[in-house]
C-alpha cells in the first residue's frame, strides 16, 4: 500500500507540474498579445513628410521656398492628388511636380496642358519623356557652382547654381547648366505657349541647399513668374493602378492564409509539448579576459601589416558618418553629396572640402594619416556647435 500511495503522489506531481508549465506558457502568451494591443492602440499615426513637401520644415523639405513665394505675392496652393491639382490650376498658373512616379502619364499631359508653365522636380524618365520626348538622364559628376549658360531669363539672371541630376537636351528642347553629359535644367515650350521645365528640386530647392550659390533666385524666377503656384504632390492613388491588386495577398490562393495559421499553431503545440525546463544559469569564468584596447590595437596592426590603408580609412569613415548624420538629423543612409552639404552649411565651409575628406581613398600611409586627421577634425568641429542654431541663421 505504501507503494501504490508512494506512485500515485509522484504522478499527481507530474501532472501538476505539466500544467503548471502549460499554464505558465499560456498565461506569457496572453501577457505578450495583451500588452502588443494595447501598444498598438495607443501608438501615434506619424509619418515623415514626403521630400519637398510644401509645409515640411524638414532638411529635405520645401517650406523655405513657399514661404518666399508667398512673402513676394504669390500665392500657393498645394495638391495632394490629381482631382485637387485640376480643381487648382488655370491658364496662368504654375505647375510644380515633386515626383511624377506616383503619377499617370496621361494625367500628367493633361495638367501640363491645362498649366502655363509646369515644372517637374523629380521623376523616372517615362513620364519626362511623355512632356519633354526624347530626354535622357546624363551623367553630371560634378558638386561645382554651374554657370547656366544659356538664354533662358531666369537661370541668366540666378547666375551660377550647384545642381545634382542632370539630363539631355532634346532638338525641341533648351538646356542651361552643361554639366558632365547633359544640363541641370531642361525647357521645352510648345506652340500654345505652355512650357515644361525640368532640374533636380533636391538639390535646389530642398531647405538645405536653397541658401547655396544661386539656388534661391533660380527657383524664384522659375515658380514666381505667373503669380500662381500650385504645388502638386501625387499620392500613389495617381498611378492609374486602379483594378490592380493592392498587396501579394490578393495574388494568393484563399487556402495560404489558412494554412499558415494552421502551421503556426501547429509549431506552438509542438513546442509545447516537446519543450524542456532548463535549470537555473550556471556562472562559469572564462579563461582569459581581454580589454577592448587591445582588441581594437590588434585589429590596427592587421590593417598596417596587410598594407591597406583604404580599407583602414573606411572603418573609421563608417563611424565618424554615423556620428554626424546624427548630429545633423540625417537618414543613418544619407549619400556622402548629402552629408558633405549638411556639414558644410553647419561648419560654413566648401562642401567640396568637406566631400573630399569623406571620399578620398589614400593611396599610402602618409595620405592615411593626413585623410585621418582630417576627418577628425571635421567631427570635432561638428560636435562643438549646434547645426541647428547654424542653419537657422
Amino acid at each position: 500500500m505504501s507503494l501504490i500511495a508512494t506512485t500515485d503522489t509522484s504522478e499527481r506531481a507530474q501532472r501538476t507540474s505539466r500544467a503548471r508549465r502549460i499554464w505558465s506558457w499560456v498565461a506569457i502568451l496572453a501577457v505578450i498579445v495583451i500588452t502588443g494591443s494595447v501598444v498598438y492602440s495607443f501608438q501615434p499615426e506619424w509619418s515623415a513628410p514626403d521630400p519637398l513637401a510644401a509645409d515640411s520644415p524638414r532638411y529635405d523639405g520645401a517650406r523655405a521656398i513657399t514661404t518666399i513665394l508667398e512673402e513676394r505675392g504669390t500665392t500657393v496652393t498645394t495638391a495632394d492628388d490629381a482631382d485637387a491639382a485640376r480643381a487648382a490650376l488655370s491658364s496662368r498658373s504654375t505647375l510644380v511636380i515633386t515626383d511624377t512616379r506616383n503619377l499617370d502619364i496621361e494625367t500628367l499631359r493633361e495638367l501640363a496642358d491645362d498649366a502655363r508653365e509646369t515644372v517637374i522636380l523629380d521623376g523616372d524618365i517615362a513620364s519626362l519623356d511623355a512632356v519633354i520626348p526624347g530626354i535622357e538622364y546624363a551623367d553630371a559628376g560634378s558638386m561645382d557652382p554651374i554657370a547656366p549658360m544659356c538664354s533662358f531669363p531666369a537661370a541668366d539672371n540666378a547666375g551660377e547654381i550647384i545642381a545634382g541630376t542632370a539630363y539631355t537636351a532634346p532638338p525641341d528642347a533648351a538646356g542651361c547648366y552643361p554639366v558632365g553629359d547633359g544640363y541641370a535644367l531642361v525647357r521645352a515650350e510648345a506652340a500654345s505657349g505652355s512650357a515644361v521645365t525640368v532640374f533636380d528640386g533636391n538639390a535646389v530647392l530642398a531647405n538645405e541647399n536653397l541658401a547655396q550659390a544661386g539656388n534661391a533666385a533660380l527657383a524664384l524666377g522659375v515658380l514666381g513668374s505667373t503669380g500662381d503656384v500650385v504645388w502638386y504632390s501625387p499620392s500613389p492613388e495617381d498611378a492609374g493602378t486602379a483594378g490592380a491588386a493592392s498587396s501579394i495577398a490578393d495574388l494568393l490562393p484563399g487556402w495560404v492564409t489558412p494554412a499558415i495559421v494552421l502551421g503556426v499553431l501547429a509549431a506552438i503545440a509542438a513546442g509545447l509539448w516537446r519543450g524542456r525546463r532548463f535549470g537555473p544559469l550556471v556562472a562559469e569564468t572564462l579563461p582569459v579576459t581581454v580589454r577592448a584596447g587591445e582588441t581594437l590595437e590588434g585589429r590596427a596592426r592587421l590593417y598596417r601589416s596587410s598594407g591597406e590603408p583604404a580599407h583602414a580609412l573606411a572603418a573609421l569613415r563608417r563611424g565618424a558618418e554615423a556620428r554626424m548624420t546624427k548630429k545633423l538629423s540625417l537618414p543613418r543612409d544619407a549619400s556622402p553629396e548629402t552629408l558633405a552639404r549638411a556639414v558644410a552649411g553647419a561648419l560654413g565651409r566648401d562642401p567640396r572640402s568637406v566631400f573630399d575628406t569623406l571620399t578620398t581613398t589614400p593611396a599610402d600611409d602618409a595620405e592615411f594619416a593626413e585623410l585621418g586627421a582630417r576627418l577628425r577634425e571635421v567631427e570635432s568641429a561638428l560636435e562643438s556647435i549646434d547645426p541647428w542654431e547654424k542653419r537657422s541663421r
